[in-house]
């Protein structure tokens, strides 16, 4: 008797995302993995069930005639199995009990202050936090496993709906001792030559920090790419070199022996609460949405205070 194809529920998950973004490596993005390893389970799905879904070439990825009828049928079931295996973050979850996910370095700056106002505010609504890589928290929000997410604004949202939280620009961490701890704002030009500490997460900070780099010549400089801001910020008051940071990481690893000074032209980026886009959220997750976005004023007071 033929056995029926072994498809994952992983599996059909990529194929979706894979067949939404037409990038290997966006797909993997989304999901955490490397390229490689989105092309793997592809192919492997491909292999069980002796269908080619895609058509690839050096430049793009694109759906077959079979691909886009699995397609239309997949897509709604990967939907409602998502919906029926993660029922905590449905209308019959926990009530007063919020999953929300945040990026690490969010997580570690700004959240605590806005978590503490939730809880001022909401002492009914427990939020329950998910302190991953920012596009870790994207999937999870995607999926539905976490109703909301808070990140740095992504390049993409597809489906989610997102509110601006509030700017922040990007600084240059210096020791106490260095000679431009005194500056009030640091031109970017002024980092020509110099050593840099870079930080090198999920969330986009490198490409934008380079981006500003390449935008005002500074070119050939060493760079040392570090995944913690507090790493950034120890090596620059060793005097190893001048740090890099979004200015809200000022929060997480600031001290006596460091100065985050603005640069200057401005560089910011801008901070973003995100949902599924076009589902209903439950009575407590709107309250903790509704009050993020009421309270963000404050928090860019906030901030704007640790700027100067």
């Amino acid at each position: 008797m033929t056995q029926p194809p072994s498809v994952s529920l992983h599996q059909l998950r990529l194929f979706v995302t894979l067949a939404r973004h037409r990038s290997f490596t966006r797909a993997g993005d989304e999901f955490g993995i490397t390229q490689s390893a989105v092309s793997r389970s592809i192919r492997e799905l491909e292999d069980e069930i002796a269908l080619r879904l895609f058509d690839r070439t050096t430049r793009q990825v694109a759906l077959t005639d079979t691909g886009r009828k699995l397609l239309a049928r997949i897509a709604p079931l990967v939907e409602e199995l998502e919906a029926t295996l993660r029922p905590r973050a449905q209308e019959g979850g926990e009530p007063g009990v919020v999953n929300l996910a945040s990026s690490c370095g969010l997580t570690a700056s700004v959240l605590p202050a806005m978590l503490a106002s939730c809880r001022e505010r909401l002492p009914d609504t427990t939020v329950v936090v998910m302190d991953r890589p920012q596009n870790a928290v994207l999937q999870l929000v995607r999926s539905g496993e976490a109703e909301l997410g808070v990140v740095i604004v992504p390049e993409h949202l597809d489906e989610l709906a997102a509110e601006p939280l509030f700017s922040d620009g990007l600084a240059a961490v210096v020791g106490a001792s260095h000679r431009l701890s005194g500056a009030s704002s640091i031109d970017w030009q002024q980092l020509r030559g110099t050593p840099l500490l870079l930080l090198d997460d999920d969330t986009g900070s490198l490409n934008a920090i380079e981006a500003a780099l390449a935008l005002h010549g500074v070119t050939g400089a060493v760079r040392q790419r570090l995944t913690q801001p507090a790493a950034v910020a120890r090596m620059a008051e060793a005097g190893l070199g001048v740090g890099v940071l979004p200015m809200h990481a000022r929060a997480a690893c600031d001290s006596a022996q460091t100065r985050f000074i603005p640069l200057a032209p401005d560089a910011s980026r801008t901070i973003v609460l995100v949902r599924r886009k076009g589902r209903a959220l439950r009575a407590s997750a709107a309250n903790v949405w509704s009050h993020f976005i009421a309270s963000s004023s404050h928090t860019l007071i906030v901030s704007q205070a640790v700027e100067a």
